[in-house]
Order: C-alpha cells, then structure tokens, then sequence
C-alpha cells in the first residue's frame, strides 16, 4: 500500500542541511520495512500557527510502500525524532499522482552559489505606486520660493507669537 507522508523539519537546519536530515528521515523509512517510492522538498514556509515557539519549517512530501501494520512503527519513530516538528500519514489508494504539489507561500532551497531558485541578481527592486499616490504626488509638488513663502507664514502668525 502506498502511504504519503508530509513532514516538517524545524528551521535549526540550514538548507545545506535538509538533505541529511531527510536521508535521516527516510533511515526511518526503510528500518521499518518501507520502500521510499518518491521525496520531495518543498521549501521553507511560514506555519499556520507557532509550534514550540516555531514560526517555520521545511516541508518533506515522501511516498512510500509499506505493509499496514509496519506503519504505526513508522509514526512512532517520527514522533520520537527530533528532526521532525510534525508530520502526518495519508493512505493513497490511487498511488502517487502525477501532478506537482505546490505551497501557496513557497520559499524554495537554497542552491549551491546560496541563492534561491528564481532569484535574479540584476532584477532592481522598484516602488509600485497606488493609483492615487501619483496625482498626490504631482498636486504636493511646490517650489523652493513657494516652500520658503510658506513657512515664513506660519512663522509670522500669531500661534508661534504666544510661545
């Protein structure tokens, strides 16, 4: 039977790191009588909620073919592991599917240069602007002589003569 189990690896491993830590993971596969079938890192995200004052982790989606009565051996190890922050153990009757799994928030591994995937390094970062933000912008526009007519105003009025 095909099981699919998706744990999360707290955020003391670095990226370099992952890898050794599911090989770990997947020790406790095989020690139990499993075949690992498929692995997959699916990145760094933010938890939906603080586990042990944990705000992120690193989520594993593995599948894996073992016996039935082999699998409460293989949860009771990942419970005991202090690799793993949580996980979880679904029965997948149909086997593994074809499709790619993809988080919402993704933050993908590190790459051997410690970039992430995707990252571009002549990409400069630019301000977007609202749609109103820019009318403002044009309508606060005075210049120097109107800037220093202002404040000579309110310098000469009566509210500041008080003080």
């Amino acid at each position: 039977m095909i099981y699919e189990i998706m744990s999360i690896i707290p955020p003391k491993f670095s990226d370099s790191e992952i890898d050794g830590v599911v090989t770990q993971i997947e020790a406790i596969y095989t020690a139990s009588g499993a075949e690992v079938k498929k692995t997959t890192n699916l990145g760094k995200i933010k938890l939906a909620y603080p586990i042990d004052k944990v705000r992120y982790g690193t989520y594993i989606l593995s599948y894996v073919d073992v016996a039935g009565e082999k699998v409460a051996k293989i949860d009771q190890d990942l419970r005991l592991s202090d690799d793993v922050l949580r996980h979880i153990i679904i029965v997948r009757p149909e086997g593994i599917p074809a499709t790619v799994f993809k988080m919402t928030s993704y933050q993908p591994p590190l790459n051997a240069e410690g970039r992430r995937a995707g990252e571009r390094e002549d990409a400069p970062r630019t301000r977007t602007e609202r749609p109103g933000e820019a009318a403002a912008a044009e309508k606060a526009k005075m210049s120097t002589a109107e800037l220093n007519d202002k404040l000579d105003q309110i310098l000469d009025s009566d509210i500041l003569k008080n003080i």
